[in-house]
């Protein structure tokens, strides 16, 4: 018996305190003495409370070392999965289920452009970037593979001044989300006809505010998995959506301009796409947040400038129907035949066979066809990130001094088109579109165009000074929050706009104060106003019908009665929200059908402005097509809606007591790591669900898919950057998760807490807590 007892202790106590051992070799000591190869001079690293590493060197070759090698300490696994994701190789480690996607990587040819990339760099900015991997690659060799990469039977591997540039390929990809919604817009015609298609297409409406003043065949079920980039975001793009302001000096409480910056990204994602960081060599010295793999700061201030960036939405991918004659391997440019260029691609696949396929391309353009097997008619892509992503511009703007050096290198980025704003400790302020923009010869892109006819290609691309851009305005500061970028432009920009919501409320906040200082900035950053309650709230008092109803005039009652504050602990934003995406969905399910009337709804940047001109206008969407026997109006649909959204949180909430329907409790922030699909792993890396503020049109952003309760806070800000010039610049910061991959790590959400009470770090102020040395070898 005390056998057995003892045995059991052993059991109980030793094996679990073995197994935490053996899963704590795999943190990062943060206090060591690398000795490296290679370094000219001594680099030190010292890291704040939060793990965020300021790396001070004496040269540049230096500095880049001791950046890959911090990057690598706290995510290589991150970076080392979105390396293969974009060489095509998730089915090495994912099995058969991920073959298509790898499939439609290889056809897009991301690794091939990344290597591209970087031979076209400059020998210096190579020269950079290769030591980045060497410091990448020193880490890997002098420590064992990450836990993850253990896990998934994955083998390290050297990376090569390709793989950021990978990585960079990826990024630019995935801001790209005009493909998914031109496929909806096409399936939409398909249904309903070009007349149908008209009234729900997003054209902004004239009055939008601009940041900028004045100047065929039926695509089968296979490829609908293209058009829903929840499933799909690293392929597809997302949209993704943030804000950002910069103010003149006279707008400050400061001697200088202030510039704010939060990307609204996939901030369900752990660990975050972003990673802090502060650099110092000579003259050189850079700090914010930067892609994770990647050398530069995208989000960020040195000593002279600031700059953040959001998403202009500007249409840079095309779908195209070819003629195509497989038997001869030929497709058709205006009546003539032209080979197609053929190449072959093996896949390997876990637990399965090696995958060797044929992928063809009619020209610039790869064919989806192997992609998609089921799929007969010929379809091809074309996307601006076929000409190259410009990485040197971001080298060049990380060290820029001056306006006019920052401009020009921001004008050197190919990249899905960005609003990027600025300010110079001199006071100036700034705004441009960085990137690269089609230039088409016809059409504007909303739809497949015939490929066979030349009419249909592009006219090369739209590039720096060609873009809009302005500086210093009259009143003070400039905004962008995804919205319309310019009224009158000589080229068709085909942008997809986000809804004016969020704009204005900025707006609103910047215009009450002249004195604007850091902590009204953090405050602006985590609003949870709603502008677009203020237009849907008196709709509802309108529309919707409480008569002998006591919950519905309840319910109606806390809503009229609100102030439009999406708080966690209020009902009233639970009965709004889901009022409104249903409101949405009843009009059109019908005429679209269920499918695809939720993803037309889900797509708020497509959706919102067409449904809310059909209400002010009337429509007759709102007639359901299913009750012959009578002609719905838009205060039917209303009551029908509001009634569906009370028995769907009813349900939810397990109560018929409107009160008792708390936002947070409906609205959840979920942090899911790409290993947490497994039921073993999943209390160990995922965190959440926690109870957030916000909603899709509001500065404290948190964007959900759903038309029906619970609410995925799926977009939410990745990063929240504050800069202030007095007349140094100061900088604040906060991720959403934390520096570390690794979920033992005190790192890996111990900055999730200040997220989620809207509170910062110093970048300048935070004392060292670990100190590393790298000396040379």
């Amino acid at each position: 018996m005390k056998k057995l007892v003892l045995g059991l202790l052993v059991v109980v106590l030793v094996v679990p305190a073995a197994g935490y051992l053996y899963l704590r070799r795999f943190l990062p000591d943060y206090g060591q003495t690398v000795e490296a190869p290679g370094l000219g001079a001594e680099v030190r690293v010292e890291r704040n409370r939060y793990a965020v590493p300021t790396i001070t060197a004496r040269n540049d070759e230096d500095l880049f070392f001791a950046w890959g090698y911090v990057n690598a300490q706290d995510r290589l696994f991150q970076m080392e999965v979105t390396k293969r994701i974009g060489q095509g190789r998730l089915s090495e480690f994912a099995g058969p289920s991920t073959l298509s996607k790898d499939l439609f990587l290889r056809a897009m040819g991301f690794y091939d452009l990344a290597r591209k990339e970087a031979d076209r760099l400059p020998p210096d900015s190579r020269r950079l970037v290769q030591r980045y991997v060497d410091g990448v690659n020193h880490f890997q060799k002098t420590h064992p593979r990450p836990l993850y990469m253990v896990l998934l039977g994955l083998e390290s591997e050297p990376w090569t001044p390709a793989d950021p540039l990978t990585v960079g390929m990826m990024l630019n990809w995935s801001l790209a989300y005009n493909m998914h919604l031109e496929l909806l817009y096409h399936r939409i015609r398909l249904r309903l006809g070009p007349e149908g298609l008209a009234g729900l297409m997003n054209l902004a409406p004239k009055d939008s505010p601009t940041i900028v003043d004045d100047r065929p065949p039926t695509l089968d079920e296979e490829t609908r998995f293209l058009a829903r980039p929840r499933e799909l975001a690293p392929l597809t793009g997302c949209v993704s959506a943030s804000n950002n302001w910069v103010l003149a000096p006279g707008r400050t409480a400061v001697s200088g301009p202030i510039l704010a910056s939060d990307p609204h990204v996939h901030g369900s994602r752990i660990p975050s796409d972003f990673y802090l960081v502060r650099v110092r060599s000579g003259e050189f010295e850079a700090a914010g947040g930067q892609v994770s793999g990647l050398p530069f700061i995208a989000f960020g201030y040195n000593r002279n400038l600031a700059w953040g960036l959001t998403n202009n939405g500007a249409d840079i991918v095309d779908l195209f129907f070819e003629k195509v004659d497989w038997e001869k391997k030929t497709y058709t440019r205006n009546g003539v035949q032209r080979p197609l260029t053929a190449r072959t691609v093996e896949i390997k696949v876990k637990g399965g066979p090696l995958v060797v396929k044929t992928l063809y391309r009619a020209g610039r353009r790869p064919l989806l066809n192997e992609v998609f097997p089921d799929y007969s008619e010929p379809l091809s892509i074309d996307w601006a990130g076929f000409d190259g992503l410009g990485a040197e511009g971001f080298f060049r703007m990380n060290r820029a001094r001056d306006r006019a050096e920052f401009s020009a290198a921001a004008d050197l980025v190919r990249m899905t088109p960005q609003n990027l704003v600025y300010a110079h400790r001199s006071g100036e302020i700034g705004y441009q579109v960085m990137g690269a923009i089609p230039d088409r010869r016809a059409g504007t892109g909303n739809l497949p165009s015939d490929g066979a006819r030349t009419e249909s290609n592009w006219d090369g691309l739209l590039l720096g000074e060609m873009n809009p851009a302005l500086s210093n305005p009259e009143r003070g500061f400039i905004i962008t929050a995804n919205n319309r970028t310019i009224r009158d432009f000589p080229y068709d920009m085909n942008p997809t706009y986000a809804p004016r919501y969020r704009y204005d409320r900025i707006a609103a906040m910047l215009e009450a104060r002249r004195d604007i200082d850091a902590a009204y900035t953090r405050e602006m950053q985590n609003d949870p106003t709603s502008v677009l309650a203020g237009r849907i709230i008196p709709l509802m008092k309108k529309l919707v019908r409480v008569e002998n109803d006591k919950q519905a005039a309840r319910a109606l009652d806390l809503v009229l009665k609100w102030d439009g504050r999406n708080r966690p602990g209020d009902s009233a934003p639970s009965i709004y929200n889901t009022f409104l995406v249903r409101f949405m969905y009843q009009t059109l399910a019908d005429e679209l059908g269920p499918d695809l009337a939720e993803e037309y709804v889900s797509q708020r940047y497509v959706s919102l402005e067409p449904f809310l001109s059909m209400v002010d206008r009337g429509s007759p969407f709102f007639d359901d097509v299913g009750t012959a026997e009578k002609k719905e109006t838009a205060s039917d649909i209303a009551g029908r809606a509001f009634r569906e959204s009370l028995a769907l949180l009813g349900e939810y909430f397990k109560t018929d007591d409107p009160a008792a329907w708390a936002w947070g409790r409906v609205h959840l922030l979920r942090f899911e790591h790409i290993l947490g699909r497994s039921k073993l792993l999943r209390p160990l890396v995922n965190r959440g669900p926690l109870e957030v503020g916000g909603d899709c049109e509001t500065n404290l952003r948190g964007h959900f898919y759903e038309i029906k309760p619970p609410y995925t806070a799926e977009l939410a800000s990745g990063l929240r950057l504050i800069v202030a010039f007095d007349p140094d610049p100061k900088g604040w910061l906060v991720l959403i998760t934390g520096q570390s991959e690794y979920f033992l790590s005190p790192h890996y959400t111990d900055l999730t807490d200040l997220w989620m009470k809207g509170e910062y770090f110093s970048m300048e102020d935070e004392p060292a807590r670990y100190r590393a040395v790298f000396k040379p070898e």
